[in-house]
């Protein structure tokens, strides 16, 4: 049996103000309630860190909503590392296209929105995959990003580095890595939204993908879908992992926590 040197928790999609907007709940009662039911048990696992996949909340800028976040996961950071992931409800216009404005909002309330940390000899590696899915506002920032991730996979340190991890809030992709921007059958984009609107467009997909394989990076963690999902592409895994608020498909509210060793990841999903 693998021993784990440590383990994390990834959480994706908590969206607070969701069950209000989708089912007609009122308030975020339900958010609430599954935020305080996640950390009591983490309280039992002990992460070294905790990892949120995006869409913390519904609305970007939504006072309220941001307050439960804050109250709940932001509270917790103050015992265990919370690291924050741009999603698209977190930093889009009409949750879609950020820009400046949306931009520098997210950052005054979450900090940096790529940026990398390490942790027991692993190098963890954060994108801000709204900027690889619609970027044509801050074209910019786009350069930049990647800029930083070719760096940061090319430095000394990450190449040392027992495992490299990334997380992003789209999946790369739900097939294959050389999939167009269609829908699956089984993977339908909402019908105000452009077609594979689950993932990161393929123009800018292929880049990152190849970044990633220079560096032998074997891991993706995403959320976006509020479903648990897995598709790999010639030794690049991505892990699509349900929401912890509300999800979309068959699969329960819940998180996943991911068992690191020396040798390999392992991960399972937690339903609350």
């Amino acid at each position: 049996m693998v021993m784990a040197k440590f383990n994390f928790i990834q959480i994706a999609d908590p969206q607070v103000g969701m069950f209000a907007r989708v089912s007609g709940m009122e308030g975020v009662d339900q958010e609430r309630k599954n935020l305080e039911t996640a950390l009591t048990q983490f309280q039992k696992i002990g992460p070294a860190f905790v990892v949120v996949c995006g869409d913390m909340v519904d609305t970007a800028g939504d006072d309220d909503q941001i307050t439960l976040i804050r109250e709940t996961l932001g509270e917790y950071g103050a015992k265990v590392p919370v690291h924050w992931v741009a999603g698209n409800h977190d930093i889009g216009v009409d949750n879609l296209i950020p820009d400046r404005e949306s931009v520098d909002m997210y950052r005054s309330e979450f900090g940096d929105d790529y940026y990398a940390f390490d942790h027991a000899g692993s190098t963890f590696i954060v994108l801000d995959s709204v900027l690889l899915d619609q970027p044509q506002n801050l074209l910019d920032e786009y350069k930049t990003q990647m800029d930083f991730l070719g760096d940061t996979l090319l430095s000394r340190d990450t190449r040392e580095s027992e495992h490299v991890v990334v997380f992003m809030h789209h999946p790369l992709f739900l097939n294959n890595v050389q999939e167009p921007d269609v829908d699956f059958h089984w993977a339908p984009s909402p019908s105000n939204q452009r077609s594979g609107y689950w993932t990161v467009p393929i123009e800018r997909r292929l880049p990152v993908v190849n970044l990633l394989r220079e560096a032998n990076v074997k891991t993706v963690f995403a959320g976006h879908w509020h479903r648990n999902h897995q598709a790999s592409d010639d030794g690049l895994d991505v892990v699509v992992t349900s929401a912890l608020g509300l999800p979309l498909g068959d699969d329960p509210s819940g998180y996943r926590v991911v068992n690191v060793s020396d040798e390999s990841l392992s991960h399972r999903f937690q339903a609350l």
